[in-house]
């Protein structure tokens, strides 16, 4: 979410109390290039964040990074970029290119970014890859991250071009042998209709920054809209996958990498659970849940195999 601080059109204040009078146990503020700071209560936990920026989709592929849960200071790419023409010397120095303003810009590495970010306590995580129109192959030489954002609330419309849901790319991604986590966020700037859209639920032993931080770094999360996934289950020995869910729950989608699985999607009506009998071809599944009103969640892809 963003402030004032940046983009937002509220203070850090009323956007607080947007999110804490919705329910949520925790949030993260990442204004564009300003860490915010850790604070908790007894019931709510805002972790620090911050929306680091890199590429202008001419010279280099856009590429937004989240850094959330930060312990000390990050690198600030952009006040302390290199001069112009300084012997960087190595590949994931930073390009400097012209703005339209007329005067030139520095655009870190993402890698860089991603390191920086991880060096000062956090997690990375790849925003918004559909809205920022992001080739499949742009992230396979990017490292440590702990994933990216198959829902961005604001990239929908009509604040954006209908660029809300990124799930397409998990498939391709997860078919080349990355297995990304699945976080949905919303994003928020305007406050008139993206807010309170999309959450990340942590299975974490604690409402406290360190439980919450390491149930993230170990995958222990799911995107939603809304549905919840209650449990998954997958035996390898009888090539079964099985998901049990919210009650609010219609259909049930199996993804894979085969092109024509048998059964992947089922409609449940509330009942609360399905499986799936993997493929012979298939190297991974993650599932798509719908509720009565459309609503999905996403839970990250996992590696399957009958070998």
């Amino acid at each position: 979410m963003h402030t004032t601080l940046s983009d937002g059109v509220l203070d850090p204040v009323e956007a607080i109390n947007i999110y804490r009078e919705a329910g949520y146990d925790f949030i993260a503020i990442t204004d564009h290039r300003k860490v915010g700071h850790l604070w908790q209560d007894d019931s709510f936990l805002i972790l620090p964040g911050v929306e680091w920026d890199t590429g202008d989709a001419i010279h280099m592929a856009v590429y937004h990074i989240l850094g959330i849960g930060m312990d000390r200071e990050t690198v600030d790419f952009y006040h302390g970029a290199p001069y112009e023409g300084a012997p960087l010397g190595n590949a994931r120095a930073g390009l400097w290119v012209g703005s339209r303003t007329g005067r030139k810009r520095y655009h870190p590495h993402p890698q860089a970014v991603i390191e920086a970010i991880r060096a000062a306590g956090g997690i990375a995580i790849l925003a918004h890859p559909a809205w920022s129109v992001m080739s499949p192959e742009e992230l396979y030489d990017l490292h440590g991250l702990a994933g990216a954002e198959i829902f961005n609330s604001v990239s929908g419309v009509p604040f954006n071009p209908g660029r809300d849901e990124a799930s397409y790319y998990w498939d391709i991604w997860a078919k080349n042998g990355r297995l990304i986590g699945a976080f949905a966020n919303d994003d928020t700037h305007y406050y008139s209709g993206e807010q309170t859209k999309a959450f990340t639920m942590v299975n974490a032993p604690a409402l406290h920054r360190d439980a919450i931080m390491e149930a993230l770094r170990k995958g222990n999360f799911y995107a939603s809209c809304g549905p919840r996934f209650h449990s998954i289950d997958y035996d390898p020995e009888e090539g079964l996958v099985t998901v049990k869910c919210s009650k609010d729950v219609q259909t049930v989608v199996f993804k894979s990498n085969t092109p024509w699985p048998d059964d992947a999607f089922r409609e449940i009506n509330g009942s609360g659970a399905a499986s799936y009998r993997i493929m012979q071809a298939d190297r991974f599944v993650r599932i798509e849940l719908a509720d009565r009103q459309g609503r999905k969640a996403w839970c990250s892809p996992f590696a399957v195999g009958r070998r």
